[in-house]
């Protein structure tokens, strides 16, 4: 333990390690930013519009009705532009109503509200509809911006967006990496978005609506990078590890070869989605699991000129994983070494 004033420093450093402001703003000046593009969501790490009408009506009813409203997040970039991190939903619900959204369907733009709990009679009103004392009330309310600046230290930024990250729909830990890392370096950023995109790869998670909209395949496909070229052991937990990773490439402290680690990616996928599907990677009762996932595809890539032109062999090998005493041994494991053991299970499986 050191002692208080030593901490007291250390306190006062970290503090003024992170630059960050707070702002009340009406609901109109967010809407004129947005106008004016000094306020944009950046859909490489927002997860898509997906409030019901219900959801939407309800935010309105509650504007109108003075309810305070939960702080938006930004980030102010090298260009003094305000990047949306959170409060998509909220801001996205305001401008649909206002029918100035960007780059949305019909449908959800130029919002018509439906019955709500508590101010009857709000069903088939537009903005169109409204007086102008109601359309003046919601453009005044008032919102809290929570403003983190670039310039800021990277790690006290991240820890900043995880413990505020308070939303209704809050991010993920992916989506804050993607947000956060971002400032630094896209090239890793745009290869998960890309990789997790890719239709064979698509097809052979079959992931939910939700988990596409979260970012888990952009996650998938950040872990296997990371144990492959980051190591199997883990210091403290999983999403740590993954964080360390990617802000040490984002930073250029780790060398990351983007052209041969995408296509070489890639290839293993193909490779999986022409001669398989997606059950490969779930478990008898058909759920999906990433422990299977990292091991599989791992396996893979290390030994790919093994079973390149050996389909069958490459399925035998992967139902012996599946059903192996090792590898449900290691999955009852609750310590930082389960990841590292299952792997290597794998790669000794594979290596015959």
């Amino acid at each position: 333990m050191i002692d208080a004033k030593k901490l007291e420093k250390r306190i006062f450093e970290s503090k003024n390690s992170l630059r960050a402001e707070r702002l009340d703003m009406s609901f109109g000046e967010l809407m004129n930013m947005y106008d004016e593009e000094s306020l944009f969501i950046t859909p490489e790490y927002q997860r898509a519009f997906r409030w019901s009408i219900e959801q939407q009506t309800k935010f309105i009813e509650s504007i109108l009705l003075g309810i305070p409203i939960p702080p938006i997040f930004v980030a102010e970039n090298k260009k003094a532009q305000w990047e949306l991190v959170d409060g998509l939903q909220r801001l996205s619900t305001i401008f649909s109503f206002f029918g100035i959204l960007k780059n949305v369907s019909e449908e959800k733009n130029n919002l018509k509200l439906v019955e709500s709990s508590v101010i009857k009679g709000l069903e088939n009103h537009t903005i169109n509809t409204f007086s102008p004392l109601s359309k003046f009330s919601i453009k005044k309310s008032v919102c809290r911006v929570e403003i983190i600046n670039w310039d800021s230290n990277v790690n006290m930024r991240y820890e900043l967006f995880s413990r505020l990250n308070t939303g209704g729909e809050p991010l993920t830990e992916q989506e804050i990496r993607n947000c956060i890392y971002r400032g630094y370096d896209n090239k890793l950023n745009q290869i998960l978005i890309d990789i997790g995109a890719n239709d064979n790869f698509i097809n052979i998670i079959k992931p939910t609506k939700k988990k596409r909209e979260t970012m888990f395949c952009e996650e998938l496909i950040l872990r296997f990078f990371t144990f492959k070229n980051h190591g199997l052991v883990l210091k403290t937990n999983i999403q740590d590890h993954l964080t360390d990773y990617m802000a040490k490439v984002s930073r250029k402290e780790i060398s990351f070869n983007y052209k041969k680690e995408k296509e070489n990616l890639i290839k293993i996928i193909s490779f999986i989605n022409n001669n398989f599907d997606y059950k490969i990677f779930r478990t008898s009762s058909g759920n999906f699991t990433p422990a299977i996932f990292d091991a599989i595809m791992l396996a893979l890539d290390k030994y790919f000129y093994l079973y390149e032109n050996n389909t069958e062999k490459f399925f035998e090998k992967v139902e012996k994983f599946k059903t192996s005493d090792a590898f449900k041994e290691a999955s009852k494991k609750y310590s930082t070494n389960k990841i590292k053991n299952r792997i290597e299970t794998a790669y000794e499986i594979f290596n015959v």
